[in-house]
């Protein structure tokens, strides 16, 4: 612990505006038009005709794929290149995969795409993040990452409504996303380069080498809890997809629970923006135990009140956990090995969300042998609150807060 927090103290105290304002920028366009060229393929017609449902399914779960095996390589491959640069990397990738589908939607050109475009969003992941904490003052990582979720929900909820004039529009429109996924790109690349960046030194970027943060014992505690609040993520969001089995009762609200979700989450982020730096660590820890655990449990009761309840608790602790998980994470690790501690955030991500998603599709589809899917939705809701809990007290107790002086730390 003392030599990353050596280590730690050569970071600057004042931040790069221009590069914060990039690296957000980037978030919400970015990520709205991946995810509107996402949500318009399997419905609009394009090159005269549709893409078959399995297919696109197909499809999706490459693009999954290759964004794993993105954030995997970025500290192999790019580790030594200035994060600004990375993310005109990752949208040259976006922008090479929007243009495969602008020409075809066959097959193959299908596949190309969520390959290049998968790539593109694993390479964004933790280069964003690393361009932010190293832009960021260190008084204000946590409010930076705050909005930055709040852009990154903002994208999903716009994403859908401006999917509709964009499938409408077909290939013009797509041709249009590529040029401005190019320029979204350039820009952040200029507007980022000034910032000083460290990089790993010789011989110490390689897949070894980005093992080795798993070594130190705040990194590890703090990817444990990363994995806990992404599989309740992740099992909440699959079992209100197959709220027609879990809850029958209630199955017709459905699309009002999806929906509810990201907009509860951006209010109660804007909501928080004022003091959610000054909350003790303790309590922040606590509260995402309490209302995570509980949140899960409402939402599998019969009364849609309770529900909305459930939802809405949870969401305060996604809005709680998502941004402090972002800064934890960067206080574990001297500046030379931030693309590496987020490019593992990344990995842990996604392999929580999976396997909350396999456990959903287990205990519905386990028939007689486990007890209804609403009460084994309650039994997990109570266990996941209890790990929150324990893992919350391990991240107080094994990271050190990169803090300026002058401020408490609780």
């Amino acid at each position: 612990m003392e030599s990353t927090e050596t280590a730690r103290s050569a970071r600057p105290a004042t931040g790069h505006p221009p590069a914060v304002a990039a690296g957000l920028g980037f978030t919400l366009l970015s990520n709205a038009g991946l995810a509107m060229v996402l949500t318009l393929l399997p419905v609009a017609v394009l090159h005269g005709g549709r893409i078959a449902p399995t297919v696109f399914s197909l499809a999706l779960s490459v693009h999954v794929g290759a964004a794993l095996v993105g954030a995997v390589c970025t500290p192999l491959v790019f580790g030594r290149l200035h994060s600004a640069w990375t993310l005109t990397i990752a949208s040259t990738l976006k922008a090479a995969g929007f243009a495969t589908v602008a020409v075809s939607t066959a097959d193959a050109a299908l596949f190309l795409f969520a390959v290049l475009a998968g790539l593109g969003v694993g390479v964004s992941r933790p280069a964003v993040r690393s361009l932010l904490t190293a832009a960021a003052r260190e008084d204000r990582r946590s409010q930076v990452f705050q909005v930055f979720f709040i852009l990154l929900n903002l994208a999903y909820v716009l994403a859908p409504v401006a999917a509709g004039p964009v499938g409408r529009a077909g290939v013009p429109a797509l041709v249009g996303l590529v040029v401005v996924e190019l320029g979204v790109g350039l820009t952040v690349g200029l507007l980022g380069r000034g910032l000083a960046f460290e990089v790993p030194a010789p011989g110490t970027r390689g897949f070894g080498a980005s093992l080795t943060v798993l070594k130190n014992r705040a990194a590890a505690v703090v990817l444990v809890y990363t994995f806990a609040i992404y599989f309740a993520m992740g099992f909440l969001y699959a079992m209100i997809l197959l709220y027609e089995v879990v809850n029958p009762a209630q199955a017709g609200h459905r699309t009002l629970f999806l929906s509810y979700q990201p907009l509860a989450i951006i209010a109660i982020q804007l909501a928080m923006l004022p003091f959610f730096s000054k909350l003790p660590r303790g309590a922040l820890y606590l509260t995402v135990a309490v209302a995570g655990g509980i949140g899960l449990v409402l939402s599998f009761t019969s009364a849609l009140v309770l529900i909305l309840a459930g939802l809405t608790l949870f969401a305060v602790a996604e809005c709680l956990a998502f941004p402090k998980i972002q800064v934890e994470a960067a206080d574990t690790v001297p500046p030379d090995q931030l693309t590496q501690v987020f490019a593992l955030v990344s990995v842990v991500t996604a392999v929580g969300e999976i396997v909350g998603n396999m456990t959903a599709g287990l205990l519905v589809g386990a028939g007689s042998g486990l007890p209804e899917p609403a009460h084994s939705g309650m039994a997990v809701g109570l266990l996941v609150g209890l790990v929150l809990l324990i893992a919350g007290i391990a991240v107080t107790r094994s990271v050190a807060p990169d803090r300026p002086s002058g401020l408490s730390q609780h």
